[in-house]
């Protein structure tokens, strides 16, 4: 998926790299899902030469879904560690507080948060494997608007600093197709009930729901509570709901599914004349089942992606500007991003945004829960 650039020669030493993530607390299925997601990328690093001709070795730090000990963690993985670069965390609300700290040691991190507030100006360390909120909806919204030719649209979204921050530009985005949303709700995460924020969408009209969200089973809760209510309109989702279809699916069974269209990256997908098993995506998820024995309950190899990519970008930087301050990685990632090959897609980082996935590397995809039998999933409009 990526070519380093280090050298074979053996590795003596260790280079540290710290993993700062809930592995307990709400949040504790995520983390085991990270855990596993940066493992394997390690595996691939040290196969490849490692970094800077030293071995890569993970660093693990638990935030217990905390903001506050998070902070803590991290200054312990930084100062009693000695870790050289961070990966981690996976929520905006976690990472925020998390990046001054990082920034004030100039150590380099990649974490998977989307909140707009992360500007290189906020993190000028500071990367994002993620798409902003607003970035993972465009194409939903185009979808539906010149796809679909849906023109009242009503918009739901956890209460995350992610959705929270994408919401103000998601309706200026609506508002430029010119559509004015039906309804804008919003819902706690974890909730145990969307009927009521369901039920003032419906009755505004609205010929189909934007979702945004973090967390998977706030998806499975909507989709749920759209079949309760008998509300039988299309659901264009972000990310979240892809990455997490297959074992949603399993609980609330296929049917949940209909007319429900996402997003996800475009070397996850497949149009009719691809091959199977021939994208570099193909190819990792058949290493993960046959590596990883609960792989499903964490929702599949795509959930592992997200965590994958990270060390894969530092390593990348690592290797690629020989150094290991965060001023050098940022600097070559800056210069550099959009020559290293993710299997995900193109990747691109300017002094203007750290959020690494080009525009480019996101599709509206079709039936998420049903990935092709190499785990890529359809593509709605093979033609964008």
């Amino acid at each position: 998926a990526l070519a380093l650039s280090a050298g074979h020669a053996p590795a003596q030493e260790t280079m540290k790299i710290g993993g700062i993530m809930s592995l307990t607390g709400g949040g504790a299925s995520i983390g085991k899902t990270a855990e596993v997601g940066w493992k394997l990328a390690i595996e691939d690093i040290n196969a490849a030469g490692g970094i800077l001709g030293k071995k890569a070795e993970l660093v693990l730090g638990d935030t217990m879904t905390d903001p506050t000990h998070a902070v803590s963690e991290v200054r312990r993985l930084i100062e009693n560690e000695k870790v050289e670069a961070l990966v981690g965390p996976a929520t905006s609300q976690e990472t925020i507080p998390v990046v001054p700290v990082a920034t004030e040691k100039k150590i380099a991190q990649v974490s998977s948060a989307a909140s707009t507030q992360l500007t290189p100006e906020a993190g000028p360390f500071h990367f994002s494997g993620s798409v902003t909120g607003l970035n993972q909806m465009k194409p939903n919204i185009d979808f539906a608007i010149d796809v679909l030719k849906l023109k009242k649209l009503a918009l739901i979204s956890d209460n995350g600093g992610m959705s929270k921050a994408a919401v103000v530009e998601i309706v200026d985005y609506l508002k430029s197709k010119g559509v004015e949303p039906t309804a804008v709700q919003e819902f706690a995460f974890r909730t145990e009930d969307m009927t009521p924020q369901l039920f003032q969408m419906r009755n505004s009209g609205a010929e189909a729901i934007l979702l945004i969200n973090s967390i998977g089973d706030d998806s499975r809760k909507l989709l749920e509570n759209r079949a309760d209510i008998g509300w039988d309109v299309p659901v264009l989702a972000n990310q979240t709901m892809t990455n997490y279809a297959v074992g949603n699916a399993a609980v609330v069974g296929e049917e949940a599914f209909k007319d429900v269209y996402s997003v996800q990256f475009v070397g996850m997908t497949y149009c009719a004349n691809d091959p199977v098993g021939a994208s570099p995506f193909a190819k990792f998820v058949k290493r993960v089942r046959e590596q990883v024995a609960d792989v499903d309950r964490m929702g599949g190899a795509s959930a592992l992606i997200p965590y994958y990519i990270q060390p894969m970008v530092l390593a990348a930087a690592i290797n690629g500007s020989g150094k290991t301050d965060g001023p050098s990685i940022a600097a070559w990632l800056q210069e550099n991003a959009s020559k290293v090959e993710m299997l995900t897609g193109p990747i691109q980082a300017s002094a203007k945004s750290h959020f690494l996935p080009a525009p480019e590397s996101i599709k509206v995809v079709k039936n998420p829960y049903k990935p092709r039998e190499d785990g890529l999933v359809e593509r709605a409009n093979c033609g964008d």
